[in-house]
């Protein structure tokens, strides 16, 4: 990987001496040939260290080989007297003499100890650059030939030729010396390369390669010079002689098999003519010699499958091309240049083929990928966009040439399909995929044709399928990456003209092609994410929620950009009978549907979720909608009845009860959640609020009591329905119940709260021309039905819900108290004419009159209901709470009514409060304490 880093330094090194002058140049220059020469010292130190520790082993092993003379022989025991050893002459007493330790047996002598086996030889630091295993991969192609024993040569031949470039255009800007002896001198030069490579090509076969390559492109150098600065060359001998030499250089690398001679030569006959370029040359010449080096090119790959050839080719080829369009493109070129993009088209076309049939047929090559997908993918790509740049004046003519490639494609997938079944079907399958994807492009490019990036988006889906069929990762990312960059650059430029004919045009075609892909791509991605795992492929390590995130993301892409297009087309579309909030919530709507009839059919249960939060998003857009008019009564009732708003209501009630139906799985993808039943509820609760209420406030006139009444009493059948599915533990609340409890019936009842202290507080109650009429008109009603869904809701949730119960008590008391007061004040306004609250009912003295009275009547209910009918052990609570309420009306006896009341009034007061409270001195004594439950001892 260092000589990577050093080719790129070279290059910087190039850069800064073109801005900042050559001595920057020499000076990043010079530091890299130091950094090599470094790393070259290192490398050498260690080479000598593994010889040093080589040899030590081997002396040692010759030491241990050389054989060891025999011990002299004891004598026998029966010859030799014995000798007690405390007895031996020189011997103390009790120590042993050495000679007298046992003496081993003599050795026979055997054979010669056998030398040492001789170590195996170093393997070679060049790398097998003709494996297939090498050649069909880009990467491994580039490190092979970076890391070979030859890197250093090979790098030294790309400076040699940089600089044999910078040599002729300095020559011929300054005359140096006559222009045949430069030309002759380069030349030779060339040859000599050329020649000594070959005859090095048996002993070192990287050096040799590298010099040859280096040859080839010198002459290709020369002859272009030749021809384009100095004019010594007519255009035809030119044209021969790199014919000639396009020839030799592809013998020499397919005779040799030898990719780098290849790949040195050929890119250096394609950057011959940038380095000799005036700026004042033909584009014929130039286009008709690219022609010829990828004629040869492609020759090469009918026999080699070299994927790095392939790629420089066309990396060159389209590359320069696309320079010389930006630069020097004009309209009158265009019978000169198309035949050349057309012919180039075709021959890369040919060589993606070659390349998958030379490997398919080579036995070594088996398991390899044989898909040039950058290759197969790319081509279309720059070629279309290349295309779209020649005839964008030209009317309709960018969808006749999709239409043209469509049928290449699909007809060169038949020809290989017939020939050769299942051997290529992964090519067969990618044209086939290229030549739909075209085929599709023919009607947007047809209504309107620009060059967008519909074209990328499917072209990435494309390249994202081929990668993952070949197990790659890093062509998967990449059309990951252009799918995205396709979308931005689209939607960031996108206008859609106002004259476009809705639903029939080429934005919205276009949106779909890109969302679409997108699709694929997260289909693709979903499969990936199932085979991730430990048993999975290196190339495949990645965690499967990695595989799952990219999938969610690519999901939501596609789904967003589905999205904005029909969204855009609905808003551009002239339906005054449909408010858009409609149309978007019918569009929401069904793609939730949509998303929810796949998910089983393509087994893609990860699409429950889209639907899920699509049905939201319609209810959101639904409520959204409501909210512009909400005041306004004649507004909203003109929504539900000229703009099919009651329509676009039963959809979304109908769509979210049809998916909530079928969300009871084990798993949460599979099972929805209590606070979606509780959205359901809520959304129909708000509509039924407001229909009704939009309703009688049009059709009923001012009638002030129903208009009061309507907003609770659909929502009030929703919630009782949900209370009664509750009490008998049916769906939803079979398992939603305290999900529902929370959700829908508690708030509910704290709205029929809220909705009491509102309606009593302003609210008249008015009927006409129908009189009033107290307990039976509207509000009093609704107060009725209420009170009914709190004792049901009580009855149902008591227990359940008991720290709840003692709060929602006293807010039901407070609220039936507040009730009573505000229906003896809306009698008397109608009876009496009494004003009502906001106009002053506080100041009329029979208001005050009156409700002192009904605050005494109060506390004697309460007081008799303590003593006659309460449990003993509530009994003195209800008492005490008449007696507050009483003592209330005696403070107000004395301290409102006797200095603002009327002379009459005062007295009815007085006299009122007065005989009631003997009454509840009498029928209302105060009751015992309830007795203790504390056990006997």
């Amino acid at each position: 990987m260092a000589w990577i880093g050093f080719f790129i330094g070279l290059a910087v090194a190039w850069v800064c001496a073109d801005i900042f002058g050559p001595e920057a140049g020499l000076v990043v220059l010079g530091a890299l040939v130091g950094m090599l020469l470094a790393r070259l010292y290192r490398r050498v130190g260690r080479l000598e260290a593994e010889l040093a520790q080589l040899r030590a082993g081997a002396l040692l092993a010759e030491v241990q080989s050389t054989p060891v003379p025999a011990p002299v022989a004891a004598p026998p025991a029966a010859t030799a007297p014995a000798v007690p050893p405390s007895q031996a002459p020189g011997v103390k007493e009790g120590l042993a003499p050495a000679a007298a330790a046992v003496i081993p047996a003599p050795v026979p002598p055997g054979p010669a100890a056998a030398p040492p086996a001789p170590s195996p030889p170093a393997a070679s630091s060049e790398v097998d650059e003709q494996s297939h295993r090498i050649t069909a991969s880009l990467g491994r192609s580039v490190l092979a030939w970076f890391r070979g024993g030859n890197a250093i040569v090979r790098i030294g031949v790309l400076i040699l030729f940089l600089g044999v470039a910078f040599l002729l255009r300095y020559a011929a800007e300054h005359a140096l010396l006559p222009v045949e002896l430069r030309i002759a001198g380069v030349a030779a030069g060339g040859v000599v390369l050329a020649g000594l490579g070959w005859r090095l090509r048996e002993r070192r076969r990287g050096y040799g390669l590298t010099l040859q390559g280096a040859g080839v492109g010198i002459l290709y150098l020369t002859i272009f010079a030749a021809f384009r600065l100095y004019g010594l060359v007519p255009a035809g001998l030119a044209f021969a002689l790199l014919v000639a030499l396009s020839a030799v250089a592809a013998l020499l690398a397919v005779a040799q098999q030898a990719l780098p001679l290849a790949v040195l030569g050929f890119a250096g006959g394609f950057l011959a003519p940038v380095f000799a370029s005036t700026g004042e040359g033909s584009h014929v010449a130039l286009f008709g010699y690219f022609l010829v080096l990828n004629l040869a090119i492609a020759w090469i790959a009918s026999r080699q499958a070299w994927k790095l050839l392939n790629l420089v080719g066309f990396f060159f080829t389209f590359s320069i091309a696309t320079v010389w369009g930006l630069r020097s493109w004009q309209p009158e070129h265009f019978t000169t240049t198309e035949p050349f993009l057309v012919a180039h088209f075709l021959l890369y076309l040919y060589i993606s083929v070659q390349y998958s049939r030379q490997l398919v047929t080579a036995p070594e090559a088996r398991g390899l990928p044989y898909v040039d997908g950058g290759l197969l993918f790319g081509l279309p790509v720059v070629a279309f966009g290349l295309q779209a740049a020649l005839v964008r004046d030209m009317p309709y003519a960018l969808a006749i040439s999709s239409a043209v490639l469509s049928a290449v494609y699909l007809l060169l997938g038949r020809w290989l399909w017939r020939r050769s079944g299942q051997q290529l079907r992964l090519l067969v399958e990618g044209l086939f995929a290229l030549g739909v994807i075209f085929l599709l492009l023919v009607t947007p490019l047809a209504l309107d044709a620009r060059w967008t990036g519909a074209a990328w988006a499917a072209q990435g889906a494309g390249i994202v399928w081929v990668g993952l069929r070949q197990g790659r990762l890093w062509p998967a990312a990449l059309g990951v990456l252009l799918q995205c960059i396709a979308a931005v650059v689209y939607w960031e430029h996108h206008v859609r003209p106002a004259e476009a004919v809705p639903f029939l045009n080429a934005a919205l075609l276009s949106a779909l092609l890109l969302g679409g892909s997108a699709w694929v791509t997260a289909r693709l991605l979903r499969q990936q994410a199932d085979a991730a795992g430990q048993d999975a492929p290196a190339w495949n390590r990645l965690p499967r929620p990695a595989w799952q995130a990219l999938h969610g993301f690519m999901l939501a892409v596609g789904l967003l950009q589905l999205l904005a297009g029909w969204g855009e087309e609905l808003e551009a579309a002239d339906w005054p009978a449909l408010a858009l909030s409609v149309r978007l919530a019918l569009l929401l709507l069904a793609f939730a549907l949509l998303h929810e009839v796949l998910h089983r059919r393509l087994a893609w249960p990860e699409l429950r979720l889209p639907a899920r939060l699509l049905w939201g998003a319609a209810a959101a857009v639904s409520l959204i909608g409501m909210t512009g008019v909400l005041f306004s009564v004649s507004l909203q009732w003109q929504r539900y009845v000229h703009e099919a708003v009651w329509f676009e209501v039963l959809a979304v009630l109908a769509c979210g009860l049809w998916l909530l139906r079928r969300l009871q799985g084990p798993t949460w993808l599979h099972r929805a959640t209590g606070v979606e039943h509780g959205a359901l509820a809520w959304y129909a609760m708000l509509h039924g609020a407001v229909l009704l209420y939009a309703a009688t406030g049009t059709l009923i006139g001012r009638h002030q009591a129903w208009t009061a009444l309507a907003p609770i009493v659909l929502p009030t059948a929703v919630a009782w329905w949900v209370l009664h599915r509750t009490a008998w533990a049916a769906w939803p609340a079979d398992r939603h119940a305290t999900a529902l409890r929370r959700t829908v019936l508690l708030p509910w009842m704290g709205v029929l709260l809220l909705w009491t202290a509102l309606v009593n507080r302003y609210a008249a109650a008015g009927m006409a021309p129908l009189p009033y009429v107290p307990l039976v008109n509207p509000v009093d009603l609704g107060h009725a039905l209420a009170l009914l869904y709190g004792v049901r809701l009580w009855m149902v949730c008591h227990g359940r819900q008991a720290r709840w119960g003692k709060p929602l008590l006293v807010l039901a008391l407070a609220a039936a108290f507040w009730w009573l007061n505000a229906l003896l004040v809306r009698s008397l306004h109608h009876w009496a004419g009494t004003p009502m609250w906001d106009h002053g009912a506080l100041r009329d003295d029979l208001v005050q009159m009156s409700l002192t009275i009904l605050w005494t009547v109060t506390a004697l209910v309460l007081m008799l209901v303590a003593t006659r009918r309460a449990a003993p052990a509530r009994a003195r609570s209800v008492w005490v709470a008449g007696a507050v309420l009483l003592a209330a009306v005696v403070l107000k006896l004395f301290f409102v009514d006797l200095s603002h009341l009327g002379t009459l009034q005062r007295i009815v007061s007085f006299l009122g409060v007065g005989l009631l409270m003997l009454v509840i001195g009498y029928v209302a004594p105060l009751p015992p304490a309830a007795p203790s439950r504390e056990p006997q001892a």
